[in-house]
């Protein structure tokens, strides 16, 4: 089974609540990818409180290439998402060599990278990366759930695993573990573990 793959690059908008605010359009903003996916992120005001465990997650938006508007909650009709902030190369190849796995227990995976949208792109390009990739150079989407540095405005390494109600049921604040991200959402949705036996029916 396979995702569209979707590009985002985030903007700071005054009137981002209003559905009838005619959204601007900055320069090169729209991108493309080889599977004609161009997303335009469209932030929402950051949470007074950090985003804990049982919370429900924003629901960040952001805007397709038929210029419709699209949400976190649709993604989470695919499944639960994975939502991993500040990912580094290496992390980005180990979500994409444990993507199947993921898949196999329904979850959708979606990095958000701290980067325009053309590094986003190459980045991409280059590691033939499967699963949604989510450029948010001005930290708009990372901001609402509280995995930036104030210091420097940058990507706190940081993940979260949603399930389809929009519910945090699993995340983690002090870095991104090398490997093992299929077990951590299977663990967080309580899903037997990949690869795990099954029980004998009786």
């Amino acid at each position: 089974m396979k995702f569209t793959l979707l590009l985002a690059v985030t903007a700071l908008l005054a009137a981002a609540d209003d559905p009838n605010h005619r959204i601007p359009r900055p320069s090169g903003s729209s991108l493309s990818t080889h599977e004609g996916t161009s997303l335009l992120g469209h932030p929402l005001e950051t949470p007074a409180t950090e985003v804990r465990l049982g919370d429900q997650a924003p629901n960040f938006s952001y805007q397709g290439v038929d210029r419709r508007w699209r949400h976190l909650r649709d993604m989470l009709v695919q499944g639960p998402v994975l939502l991993v902030f500040g990912a580094d190369e290496l992390t980005l190849r180990v979500i994409e060599h444990e993507r199947e796995r993921l898949l196999d227990l329904g979850v959708v995976a979606v990095a958000v990278m701290d980067a325009r949208s053309g590094a986003a792109r190459a980045m991409v390009h280059r590691l033939d990366l499967r699963f949604t990739v989510l450029a948010d150079a001005q930290g708009a989407i990372a901001a609402q759930f509280n995995a930036v540095d104030p210091a420097t405005g940058r990507h706190l390494p940081t993940w979260f695993v949603l399930d389809q109600k929009r519910r945090v049921r699993g995340l983690g604040r002090r870095g991104l573990p090398l490997r093992g991200y299929s077990a951590l959402a299977a663990n967080a949705l309580g899903l037997p573990a990949p690869g795990a036996p099954l029980p004998a029916s009786k």
